[in-house]
């Protein structure tokens, strides 16, 4: 059951923008999620349907996942102190 995944520009962004270390390390979790969209420590989001939380260090990444259509879009990902502002 492989998903594809998508992420939005402000996603893309963020992500860009890190060190490489840690670039490859939340890509890698990344990939994962293709194979498993709910890993062991995935939290799901209070208050949005069918959107998760993934910890990497103390980087989030925040997805909603689409089951009929076996996509996932990573809409954020930041650090934890600012991943769950809305700017």
């Amino acid at each position: 059951m492989t998903f594809q995944i998508f992420l939005t520009k402000r996603a893309h962004k963020a992500l860009r923008s890190l060190p490489n270390r840690l670039r490859r390390r939340i890509e890698e979790k990344i990939k994962l999620l293709a194979e498993d969209p709910l890993p062991r420590g995935v939290t799901k989001l209070i208050g949005l349907e069918h959107a998760y939380r993934l910890r990497v260090g103390d980087y989030r990444i925040l997805y909603s996942i689409r089951w009929r259509e076996k996509i996932i879009i990573i809409f954020r990902i930041a650090l934890k102190r600012k991943a769950y502002k809305s700017r």
